[in-house]
């Protein structure tokens, strides 16, 4: 009698080898899957910082230019002889530097100096100012914590006809910034500067 084996295929290996590479392209897609995942919250983090520091810098620059305007009126109330007494402001026109300069170019021009913007040179925008709607204007909705301030310096030009006036210089800042009141400076966040001058012929 004779006896015949046949071997049959070992299903048992050739299982655990197909597992086995199942297993790592699996392990591989979940790196890619990670790194994919990492890169795009860091990319919406970037992103929101962008804008964060976009909607800041447009605050500080309202803010500047609620300045500008508020400290506009009190430059013209000046040049009529009177003081700007509106939104419960007092002593304005005192604050007006009648160190003369030639323009805004001038380097003795007290905004160039941070000692300017402490004391009573500076002129800040009242709060109630801030929080109404003057007539013909658009004051900032966002409610600022640190007030918006100016300079403002009498201008006699030596040009022919001579030229007197105001230069006008207002500082914005957002709410993310800090504020030094003994130096004047701005140390951190959002600040905008803006200028304007008013003259008038002698």
């Amino acid at each position: 009698m004779s006896m015949h084996f046949s071997q049959r295929p070992n299903r048992i290996a050739g299982g655990t080898h197909e597992r086995g590479v199942v297993l790592v392209v699996t392990l591989i897609l979940l790196v890619i899957l990670s790194l994919v995942g990492t890169f795009a919250i860091r990319n919406a983090t970037q992103s929101e910082r962008r804008i964060n520091g976009i909607r800041s810098a447009e605050v500080a620059r309202e803010a500047a230019e609620t300045a500008l305007r508020f400290c506009e009126q009190v430059a013209m109330f000046d040049g009529d002889g009177k003081d700007y007494t509106e939104y419960a402001s007092t002593g304005m026109r005192a604050r007006i530097i009648a160190t003369t300069i030639g323009s805004e170019f001038d380097k003795d021009a007290a905004w160039r100096e941070s000692s300017s913007w402490v004391g009573n040179g500076v002129i800040l925008v009242p709060k109630d100012y801030l929080s109404k709607k003057p007539t013909g204007t658009e004051v900032d909705a966002v409610q600022m914590e640190i007030q918006p301030r100016c300079l403002v310096q009498k201008i006699a030009t030596t040009s022919t006809p001579q030229l007197t006036g105001y230069l006008i210089t207002a500082r914005g800042f957002a709410n993310n910034a800090r504020f030094e009141d003994a130096t004047g400076k701005a140390t951190q966040g959002a600040e905008a500067w803006l200028q304007s001058v008013l003259t008038r012929d002698k």
